[in-house]
């Protein structure tokens, strides 16, 4: 467990709980109001932020107490403080007046010795003036107020009231008996098999009573004897007649039932009281179907003047998260038809009629419809609605299992009748390479003759051509070797000639620097060079005393 969120015994904080975590401590001083209570050792959020609290804490797996669920969805009622107690008559009783003084002169004015009225006396005039005005038993009709109050007591004290048509007040009130014998008798009669009728608070009945006025205490009252069961089923049966006949011509009698139903519906939202056993039994039932439900209830009554408010909180939170969900369940354990007479509420009615979920129905009567057994989807019991469930699951599962067989079975007929084609297409395709790789090898082997005997045409040609090039080569050789010979011939011949050996050999010299160079002119010559004069058979080497320039004339 990570925390734990519960609501404050005064109503007004949320106490959040957890050990020590970073994560967390950063978590809760993100909620708006958090304050942290030192003593306690808890974080405490205003109960009005009971939303965000939610969504914070749920995100890190908190535990929740029963109560936040319900102050969630607007079903818990925050105590209120309680009112001092009125003094004078008993609430409802009406004050007795006082007597007022007698007039002057009249008996008893200062006379010790007039005789007065004791209050038993009084009370017992009473009585038997009630008694002579009612000898006997009457019928009378009313709705019975606080008679779940007296509950688990021997007799039944609570009150008759008349209303005027849809107002809330009562235009009148009496205080009823119905003591230990008559209830012994009469209550078992009316809850048997044939009738099914539960007194309770709220519901309208017609009793044959008797007046009575109780001396010790001058309390009015009536004394109940029996109980018209039909007239009290009549008025039922007209209530449900009359609401179903307004939403009929308003087009909603319908509209719920004609709602689709999710395949599978998975996310469960539940309304219905945490403590019954229709409750656990739907719960359960999911559980043991393994169909991983997940499944959100929130609180309600579901009998009583508390049903109507927490049913219509419960129905208006759902509708605000309608997208979490995909369908709502209203479920509660059996009864009597007095029970189911708690659904038969207008507002009730119109809500459920209206809602964008689809909601399935089973408060627990074999025999007899509420209106939201009439304009929703009903089952007769908590544990048919979950079976229900499970059952959309298993055909869910089963369509599944049997689309995923036919397409196994399709896609193993298409690969049959593919491989089938390819082995077909296969065969064809080698019969058809096999002719043209035939065709082209003929094509070949003409192609290679008739290039083995153009190729031989054109060495021959190129051999002949290669043969009277060669011999033009060899002409055109040896004619070029004797162009050469003769120009080298010549050339011999012009060295020989322009040799100076034979220059010298006929009375010339030659005559050269000390360095060796040739010195053609005497302009390059200077008094007292070393000079050396080159003879056809050796040379000398002499001394320049005097240079003659010739002059040109």
């Amino acid at each position: 467990m990570t925390g734990s969120v519960e609501l404050d015994p005064d109503g007004t904080s949320l106490l959040i709980r957890f050990p020590y975590r970073e994560d967390l401590v950063a978590m809760v001083k993100a909620l708006p109001g958090r304050r942290w209570d030192p003593k306690r050792k808890v974080w405490r959020v205003p109960a009005v932020h009971v939303e965000q609290v939610f969504s914070a804490c749920s995100r890190h797996l908190f535990d929740f107490a029963p109560e936040i669920p319900s102050l969630m969805a607007g079903t818990l009622r925050a105590s209120s403080a309680p009112e001092s107690k009125p003094t004078g008559p008993k609430a409802g009783q009406a004050a007795l007046p006082l007597r007022p003084p007698p007039p002057a002169g009249a008996p008893g004015d200062g006379d010790e010795t007039a005789v007065a009225l004791t209050i038993s006396a009084l009370n017992a005039q009473v009585r038997d003036g009630l008694r002579r005005q009612f000898p006997g038993e009457l019928w009378v009709v009313g709705e019975i107020v606080d008679f779940d109050k007296s509950a688990g007591r021997p007799h039944r004290f609570f009150q008759l009231v008349e209303k005027a048509r849809g107002e809330p007040r009562a235009l009148a009130a009496v205080e009823v008996a119905l003591f230990q014998g008559t209830a012994e008798r009469l209550l078992p009669r009316l809850a048997s098999s044939e009738t099914q009728l539960t007194l309770r608070d709220g519901l309208e009945i017609k009793a044959l009573v008797r007046i009575d006025f109780y001396v010790p205490t001058g309390r009015f009252q009536i004394v109940i004897s029996d109980i018209d069961p039909s007239f009290t089923l009549g008025k039922l049966a007209l209530t449900r007649e009359q609401i179903l006949r307004e939403l009929l011509q308003q087009g909603l009698a319908a509209r719920n039932r004609s709602l689709g139903f999710p395949v599978p519906a998975l996310r469960i939202g539940v309304l219905t009281s945490p403590e019954s056993d229709g409750w656990n039994d739907f719960l359960r039932h999911l559980q043991e179907s393994r169909a991983g439900f997940e499944v959100t209830l929130l609180p309600v009554k579901v009998q009583g003047l508390d049903l109507k408010p927490s049913l219509m909180a419960g129905l208006r939170w759902f509708a605000q998260h309608a997208e979490h969900f995909d369908v709502l369940c209203i479920v509660r354990g059996g009864g009597s038809r007095s029970d189911l007479a708690w659904f038969d509420d207008r507002d009730v009615a119109f809500a459920v009629a209206r809602h964008p979920l689809k909601i399935l129905v089973g408060i627990g009567h074999q025999r007899d419809q509420s209106v939201l057994d009439a304009i929703a989807h009903s089952e007769k019991t908590p544990t048919a609605v979950a079976d229900l469930l499970v059952r959309g699951v298993e055909e869910a599962r089963a369509s599944v299992r049997e689309r995923a067989l036919r397409l196994h079975d399709a896609v193993a007929l298409h690969l049959g009748e593919q491989r089938s084609a390819l082995v077909r297409t296969a065969r064809s395709l080698q019969r058809a390479v096999e002719i043209h790789l035939s065709r082209q090898h003929a094509a070949l082997a003409a192609t290679g003759r008739m290039l083995q005997a153009t190729t031989l045409f054109r060495l021959q040609r190129e051999r002949s051509t290669l043969q009277q090039a060669a011999a033009r080569v060899r002409h055109g050789a040896d004619r070029h070797l004797e162009r050469c010979n003769s120009r080298i011939e010549q050339q011999a011949m012009r060295q020989r000639l322009l040799d100076p050996t034979r220059v010298l050999g006929r009375g010339y010299t030659l005559v050269r620097s000390s360095e060796g160079r040739v010195l053609p002119s005497v302009s390059r010559l200077a008094a007292n060079q070393i000079i050396c004069v080159q003879f056809r058979d050796g040379h000398a080497d002499t001394r320049v005393d005097h240079v003659h320039r010739a002059t040109h004339e």
